[in-house]
């Protein structure tokens, strides 16, 4: 909801969407603590803006931020958004090249779980077929010859 605010004889000028709400500023003189309703506490944050030194409503503190930017000149202004639209299109490429990094990390990973997979399917296939030979009496060096298991493997089965 855009909402601007001007300063102005002694007045508060608020435009908030389409509504407008002139408020003497002199004249409000609630607690915050009496502020009950959402627009009381607008307008005691508003009259107390600069002298606050509590930790603001974030509410409030990005209104500050929207009067403070909206007091700047053109130049000024043309500075801060050109800052701004600089520090969006750094994050943003910096969460693309992230993804990227994620998902080349993925296939990586995955490429080598399908190598070390492979690996140890065939290395159980040959000492199944070495166990298979050595029941149906093949001599230890056929087994050898076929499989390219080692002797020790051989002689484990």
């Amino acid at each position: 909801m855009p909402v601007r605010i001007i300063f102005m004889n002694g007045h508060c000028i608020i435009f908030v969407a389409r509504s407008l709400h002139k408020v003497r500023k002199a004249k409000f003189n609630k607690s915050e603590s009496e502020c009950k309703k959402s627009l009381y506490y607008w307008l005691y944050n508003l009259r107390n803006m600069e002298q606050s030194e509590q930790e603001q409503n974030t509410v409030f503190t990005r209104l500050e931020e929207v009067v403070r930017i909206d007091n700047l000149s053109k130049d000024e202004r043309a500075e801060y958004e050109a800052s701004l639209k600089a520090y969006h299109d750094n994050k943003k490429v910096m969460e693309y090249a992230a993804a990227l990094a994620r998902e080349e990390g993925i296939l990586i990973g995955e490429e080598r779980g399908l190598k070390k997979g492979r690996m140890e399917g065939r290395v159980e296939g040959l000492l199944e077929a070495a166990h298979l030979m050595k029941q149906n009496g093949f001599s230890f060096e056929q087994i050898k010859l076929v499989t390219c298991l080692s002797d020790e493997e051989i002689r484990n089965l």
